[in-house]
């Protein structure tokens, strides 16, 4: 039989990358809820306009979107481990992921007791006064070091005196303690110290512990540098940087989470119908014992 003079077609070659650690194994694990998550926000981002809300409700959103864009730029950041990528071209920079992560955790915050926290319409009032009075504060002081003219200082000067009064014969300021007053009166935007977010959501039972994780990684001193040795710090793939990093996302995804979630609870009309279906899941990942405890075992 003749043979054909056709060339035979060469199968390219797969490249071969070493397999994935156990460590490796997990955080992909992780990062897979997180985009989870992220798929959940964006949608219900993209359907909060057009909502018809109070200054509380329209404060929630606004945070919520700013919030969303800081859990985008985190997913552009994570180390992509997936078959087809060698896991030693990826990039751990665990300062950065630590640091999103913080805006993430933050925004939650905001968003908790700006907008989605059930009080009162009196304390919603004093809180709003809180409000003003801390942004005109900040105002005032990016004009007095530009050298701003008399005049405008003086305008703002007399605003806050005026606040300052509305805040101190408040109605509800009597309900704050003491340290919670003293807040109020600087002009503090948030009133609540940590562990009164720990007390008030169980969302935030170990903020402190989850705060602090990150803030270590986040400020140059003192810990963060300390980390940093021929393996660790980096930006390469150790046993070390992927446990930092896990304890991060693990974070993210809990507060991202809530937050979602949070803020489909206050619209169930306009989003808890809508997103009814697609938030079960992520109920049930924000119940277990893993997001009750996320900054353990990250030391």
């Amino acid at each position: 039989m003749a043979k054909s003079s056709k060339p035979r077609k060469r199968k390219l070659a797969r490249p071969r990358f070493r397999r994935l650690s156990e460590e490796e194994l997990l955080f992909r694990n992780k990062a897979k809820q997180y985009f989870l998550v992220l798929s959940l926000t964006l949608d219900v981002s993209q359907n909060q306009h057009g909502i018809d809300t109070a200054g509380r409700g329209v404060r929630a959103v606004k945070i919520f979107t700013r919030q969303t864009l800081s859990a985008m730029s985190l997913s552009s950041i994570l180390p992509k481990l997936s078959p087809d990528k060698d896991p030693d071209a990826e990039l751990w920079d665990v300062s950065s992921i630590a640091s999103i992560t913080r805006n993430i955790l933050e925004a939650y915050l905001a968003i908790f007791y700006s907008g989605i926290e059930n009080i009162s319409d009196e304390e919603a009032e004093l809180r709003f006064f809180i409000g003003q009075l801390h942004r005109n504060r900040e105002w005032y002081l990016v004009h007095k070091s530009q050298n701003s003219d008399i005049e405008t200082l003086n305008e703002f000067e007399a605003g806050m005196k005026e606040q300052k009064e509305r805040i101190k014969t408040h109605s509800y300021l009597s309900n704050l303690s003491n340290a919670q007053k003293n807040k109020a009166l600087k002009g503090d935007e948030i009133y609540y110290t940590k562990a009164d977010f720990e007390e008030r959501s169980r969302i935030c039972s170990e903020l402190r512990a989850e705060y602090q994780l990150l803030s270590n990684f986040v400020h140059p001193l003192p810990l963060s540098i300390e980390r940093i040795d021929n393996d660790r710090g980096r930006g390469t793939s150790n046993v070390y940087d992927i446990s930092y990093s896990l304890g991060c996302i693990t974070i993210a995804t809990k507060y991202l989470a809530a937050s979602t979630l949070g803020i489909i609870d206050h619209f169930p009309e306009q989003l808890g119908k809508l997103f009814d279906n697609k938030a079960k899941p992520i109920r049930e990942l924000l119940s277990t014992d893993e997001f009750n405890k996320s900054s353990q075992g990250t030391q």
